[in-house]
């Protein structure tokens, strides 16, 4: 049988409406009565209504993940994210909502003044993005997954691009590698100012340039045509291109394919490196050398920091996960071949 207010109230030694002040906060009630009735609570394994937790706590239980969904081949990228939040939020005693909306502004400014939420979490944060600014004015919690220009003093959490760029574009020079190329993200990302990939390109664009290699890029449409256009614009750019950094998921297999139509084995005549999830280079028949995105430990941190701000815990402005390059086959030493005299 549930355990009900009455039972709490007998066994604390209080009336009825004196437990439902203490779950409500809607009188004073000494301290010596809260402790007894708390006391109860946990003993009887007492589960209030969440109605009432919420008005005693003034919290709803629910954090917003403000992400504004893509379709096409991209959404298979962000929904991993998603469904890692939403198991951390579960962990945490916490409701998930979905803010989708294209004007991300207006869905985040009518969650936080109906008291729907107590807190945000941010997703796909862009360079110079409004929303930022928005939740450093409004008065909750909130929490950036990525890095903008201007954090607005808010607490964020990301996965290294920059150095993740950087490292993947040492690894290739390290073996020799003098014609670098790198192939992005959809064009549209970089449009609309999308941070984890410009920081990525320019992570690796900064390395490849200060050691004196030959470096170019090109964003990669999500289909077989973009990569093959993307790829032809590449080697038109520079014809002795040997190395090449791939942060797209989707076209990472596409761009093996295509490299080996164009007659150029990997790793013997071009060496790649990718910036993806372990899962896409788990299913592909050549295994590549990358850098693994931790989208649950992303995800999971975020979540961790927001709950940790929701319950008026300090939280470090700053958490950037690390990147570990993994390597296998798809890389190897490099040494120009001689040009033939005459």
């Amino acid at each position: 049988m549930a355990v009900t207010i009455a039972d709490v109230a007998r066994h604390a030694g209080v009336s009825r409406s004196t437990v439902s002040y203490v779950l409500s906060g809607n009188r004073s009630i000494s301290t010596e009565t809260i402790k007894r009735v708390e006391r109860a609570i946990e003993e009887l394994r007492f589960r209030p209504h969440a109605g009432a937790q919420s008005i005693r706590t003034r919290r709803s239980g629910v954090i917003a993940m403000a992400l504004p969904l893509v379709h096409g081949p991209h959404n298979q990228v962000q929904m991993p994210y998603v469904w890692a939040a939403l198991s951390a939020a579960q962990d945490a005693g916490l409701k998930l909502l979905m803010l989708t909306d294209d004007d991300g502004e207006k869905a985040i400014r009518d969650a936080v003044a109906s008291a729907l939420i107590d807190g945000v979490m941010l997703m796909e944060v862009q360079q110079r993005d409004p929303r930022v600014e928005l939740l450093g004015s409004l008065k909750s919690p909130a929490v950036l997954v990525g890095t903008p220009d201007d954090p607005a003093g808010l607490c964020h959490v990301d996965f290294d691009f920059t150095l993740s760029g950087r490292l993947c574009a040492e690894h290739l020079l390290d073996l020799g590698h003098t014609d670098v190329g790198f192939l992005g993200q959809p064009p549209e990302t970089y449009a609309r100012g999308g941070a984890y990939a410009a920081h990525a390109r320019d992570g690796a664009l900064e390395a490849l340039e200060r050691r004196g290699a030959r470096a170019a890029w090109q964003p990669c449409e999500p289909s077989s045509a973009g990569v093959v256009a993307a790829l032809d614009a590449l080697f038109a750019i520079n014809p002795d291109m040997s190395g090449l950094i791939v942060y797209n998921e989707w076209a990472l297999p596409l761009v093996v394919d295509r490299l080996a139509g164009m007659g150029r084995r990997v790793p013997q005549d071009i060496s790649v490196v990718a910036i993806c999830s372990d899962d896409v280079v788990e299913r592909m028949t050549h295994p590549v050398t990358s850098l693994a995105l931790p989208v649950e430990d992303l995800a999971r941190t975020a979540v961790q920091r927001l709950a940790g701000l929701i319950r008026g815990e300090p939280q470090p402005p700053v958490t950037m996960l690390a990147p570990e390059l993994k390597v296998r086959e798809s890389t190897r030493t490099y040494r120009r071949p001689r040009r033939k005299r005459g």
